[in-house]
């Protein structure tokens, strides 16, 4: 949506001068009730209201609050569909049932594994991939014989990458 709002492509580039732009409340309004009216669903989608589909998203920041510039990197946190939860990320990560099973039931996915069994996605797993290098007796070795600081918890990794970027940035 950020595109009817600023008028610019995602690399940037401007296709819209002011005139041709639209206020962040009728785009929102764009991608809901008239899209529902497009599809002939407007009896029972497209806002939040008594007896309509109620098909909704919790989303990371405040669309109609944060620069218009940010508005693409908006992401949902929590997406209800028929009234289930159907994705969660960030605070609301695990809420969602479990997936159903696989079928057919003799598929290789099914015998195998993996795909469902992946491991958590996002800022979750980098999270864990971090906490799990600085709590590793082994890593903290390799890394303090080499010169390196000591780490103890997450914050002091992203401490110090953040410093070493910053170093790098300096040369």
């Amino acid at each position: 949506m950020e595109w009817l709002v600023r008028g610019r492509t995602v690399g940037g580039l401007q296709l819209y001068g002011p005139d041709n732009l639209l206020d962040r409340e009728t785009a929102l309004r764009l991608y809901t009730r008239a899209g529902a009216e497009l599809t002939g669903e407007a009896d029972h989608k497209g806002m939040l209201a008594e007896g309509y589909l109620a098909d909704l998203a919790v989303l990371s920041d405040d669309y109609l609050a944060v620069p218009a510039e940010d508005i693409s990197r908006i992401e949902s946190v929590l997406t209800i569909t028929g009234g289930k939860i159907v994705y969660t990320a960030a605070e609301y990560e695990g809420l969602a049932a479990p997936l159903p099973p696989i079928e057919p039931h003799w598929s290789p996915v099914a015998c195998y594994g993996a795909y469902q069994q992946s491991a958590p996605s996002g800022a979750a797993q980098a999270r864990a991939v971090a906490e799990a290098a600085c709590d590793s007796l082994e890593q903290r070795r390799w890394r303090m014989a080499r010169g390196g600081p000591e780490i103890l918890s997450f914050r002091d990794l992203d401490d110090t990458c953040r410093d070493g970027a910053a170093a790098r940035d300096r040369q």
